[in-house]
């Protein structure tokens, strides 16, 4: 579930910054990270625009508690870890500014506000300083897919296995597609080269690349990339080997169906159902593209409530390609039918990426030094591991409710068919 997810979702951001002309070293530089994985980062994050008036925009109260949190992310928080490898991050949160949080006892102790989180393949460990343990996170535990499937180890065993190859496949598929993705921006400027002072007091000398987005521009860049998709070769290939791979895992840890075809019969399947959704998606996008036009579409949406986006990003990229600093600055105008008038909201995000192939090292925390949610269930006074200050006990407690609810709908179904089956 974990695995490879951070590649993946800079790789989906880079589609949407557009890589072809002066945005293509934007593209080989996310592709270059994404090969060599392994680096220290630091950055912030802050909420922008008028998230106070949020509330009032809506006709509601405002919450003195909620207040106070949007406030602290108006101030906004510090990120920073290292990523060892696809599978492996460890990175802290902290809040810049927890006075308010302190002034409504949302946030208690010595520490400032911040939450400490690790990603080890499969788990996620997840703690702010004032718990005593992590609440571990293990995708496997709660997996899905596993609803029906007998809990043995040899079904577990391939279970992993099967998302292990839908993991690389799609992985695989998404990095060789963005390397080659064209899309030419009509706002992709080269700035020459500047000099980057980084966390660790080094100086590199990068391309500083900047990219303006507004909505007109998304949606020329969703058209050309569903264009692109049902013509693309590659893409019709990855969905037939994933429909392929998810027929076999579905026989597989489910043999009860008594479904079994052979490798062709799957693939030949597979394939008619891909050219039949795509020859329909193509069909869609004709038609649309004659009848909707950007600026139509934009125009549409300012109708809904949807006023303005704009959405500025730097790159700085090295002499290796790396990508060493890049800031977001990303604001969006709307109001919406229930909304009193119209608000603007955004996000501002920098981060600092350094000491390529150095990253600073960490392990796993111990066994015993973390709660999973099975434990949190068996033990009702282990929850007092997290401090009703803090920012965890809500999720453990979220995690617990939903975890009970599972159990108590498996016994219901369980005892309505052994009820089924006296009869």
């Amino acid at each position: 579930m974990w695995k490879k997810g951070s590649a993946l979702l800079v790789a989906g951001t880079v589609l949407l910054t557009g890589c072809a002309g002066e945005a293509s070293l934007v593209r080989d530089s996310i592709v270059a990270t994404i090969d060599k994985p392994n680096y220290d980062f630091e950055g912030s994050l802050k909420l922008t625009g008028d998230i106070e008036k949020l509330p009032e925009a809506f006709g509601e109260p405002a919450d003195k508690e909620g207040q106070a949190l949007l406030s602290a992310l108006k101030a906004g928080v510090t990120v920073k870890g290292s990523q060892l490898d696809l599978d492996t991050v460890k990175f802290e949160v902290e809040v810049k500014d927890d006075k308010l949080l302190r002034d409504n006892k949302l946030w208690t102790g010595d520490k400032k506000a911040s939450v400490e989180t690790i990603v080890d393949e499969d788990k996620v460990y997840v703690k702010s300083p004032l718990d005593s343990k992590y609440l571990v996170i293990d995708s496997n535990a709660s997996n899905p897919f596993m609803a029906g499937v007998d809990s043995d180890a040899a079904n577990a065993a391939k279970l992993k296995d099967y998302q292990d190859k839908m993991n690389d496949l799609t992985f695989n598929f998404v990095k060789k597609y963005v390397s080659k993705y064209g899309y030419t921006l009509a706002d992709a400027k080269n700035h020459g080269k500047q000099s980057v002072t980084l966390p660790n007091g080094e100086k590199v000398e990068a391309t500083h690349v900047t990219v303006k987005i507004d909505a007109k521009e998304l949606v020329k860049m969703f058209f050309f990339t569903a264009n692109d998709a049902v013509a693309s070769k590659e893409v019709k290939d990855f969905a037939i080997d994933m429909m392929v791979l998810t027929t076999s895992m579905t026989e597989d840890l489910y043999p009860e169906l008594g479904k079994k075809t052979t490798e062709a019969e799957k693939r030949a399947n597979a394939e008619a159902m891909v050219n039949e959704g795509m020859a329909e998606a193509k069909k869609w996008l004709e038609e649309t593209g004659k009848e909707y036009t950007p600026e139509k579409i934009v125009e549409e949406m300012k109708k809904e409530g949807f006023h303005k986006l704009a959405w500025n990003l730097d790159f700085y990229i090295d002499s290796n390609k790396m990508p060493v600093k890049q800031t977001s600055d990303l604001s969006v105008t709307f109001q919406a039918p229930e909304m009193k008038q119209a608000v603007t909201i955004g996000l501002a995000a920098d981060q600092y990426a350094y000491n390529f192939g150095k990253a600073t090292k960490f392990n796993a925390p111990a066994k015993d030094a973390g709660l999973t949610v099975e434990q949190l269930v068996k033990d009702e006074k282990a929850i007092n591991s997290f401090s009703d200050k803090g920012f965890v006990r809500p999720i453990a407690e979220s995690m617990v409710d939903q975890q009970k609810w599972m159990e108590e709908l498996t016994e219901d179904l369980e005892a309505e068919e052994a009820a089924t089956t006296t009869k």
